[in-house]
C-alpha cells in the first residue's frame, strides 16, 4: 500500500470519526440514554517498553466524548461506546503521537471499570533509521492504536485508570517495531 493510499485511508477514518462525534454530541444534547458527559484525562506513561525508546516518559491528554446511543438492545448502564481523541507527548524528545478512535467502557461492581480502545494515530517518529538516533523505526507515520485500561470511579466526576497502549502499523509498512506504553491517568467528567 502506497503512502498516499495510507494517508487517504487515514483521512477517511478521521472523516467518519468526525461524523460520529457530531452525531454523539447531538444525541447527548437530545437527552440520549447513554452517559452524556465528556471525560478529560491527564496522565503519564512509561514510554517504549522493550523498544529503542524505552525508559523515557510521556505526558498524555485525552478525552472521551459523550457516548453513542446504541439503541435499547445494546444500551445499558453497564456499557457505553465513546469517540475518543488524545495526544501522547514524550518529555525526552522521542516519539509523540496524536490519536483518535473509539473507547468501549464496561462498568463493573464496586465502581470499577474496564476500557478497550481502538483507533489510529499520527506520530513524529522515525519511519526508518538514518543513523543510530536511539529512536524506534516505526515504518510509517500513521499507525493503528489499541489500548486497554482498568479504572476506578472515585466520585461521579473523578476517576483513576491504569492503561496499556500499543501503536504499530500491522505490517503495512516496513519495519513494524511499534511502541508500547504503560501509565496512569486521572480523569474528570463534566
Amino acid at each position: 500500500m502506497t503512502y498516499s493510499a495510507k494517508l487517504a485511508l487515514f483521512g477517511a477514518f478521521v472523516s467518519v470519526l468526525s461524523g460520529a462525534v457530531a452525531v454523539s454530541s447531538e444525541q447527548a444534547r437530545a437527552g440520549a440514554t447513554q452517559p452524556d458527559t465528556t471525560e478529560v484525562r491527564i496522565g503519564t506513561a512509561y514510554h517504549g517498553y522493550e523498544g529503542r525508546e524505552a525508559g523515557t516518559v510521556d505526558v498524555s491528554l485525552d478525552a472521551l466524548l459523550p457516548a453513542f446511543d446504541l439503541g435499547k438492545s445494546l444500551s445499558s448502564d453497564a456499557f457505553s461506546l465513546h469517540p475518543q481523541i488524545g495526544i501522547d507527548v514524550n518529555t525526552q524528545g522521542k516519539t509523540s503521537a496524536a490519536f483518535a478512535g473509539f473507547a468501549a467502557v464496561v462498568h463493573l461492581p464496586a465502581n470499577f471499570k474496564i476500557e478497550a480502545d481502538l483507533g489510529g494515530s499520527i506520530n513524529n517518529g522515525k519511519a526508518t533509521s538514518e543513523s543510530d538516533t536511539g529512536r524506534s523505526e516505526l515504518g510509517c507515520t500513521t499507525l493503528f492504536r489499541e489500548a486497554f485500561g482498568i479504572g476506578y470511579q472515585a466520585t461521579k466526576e473523578v476517576s483513576l485508570m491504569a492503561v496499556a497502549e500499543h501503536m504499530s502499523n500491522a505490517n503495512l509498512c516496513t519495519p513494524n517495531n511499534g511502541i508500547t506504553n504503560f501509565g496512569l491517568k486521572l480523569g474528570y467528567s463534566f
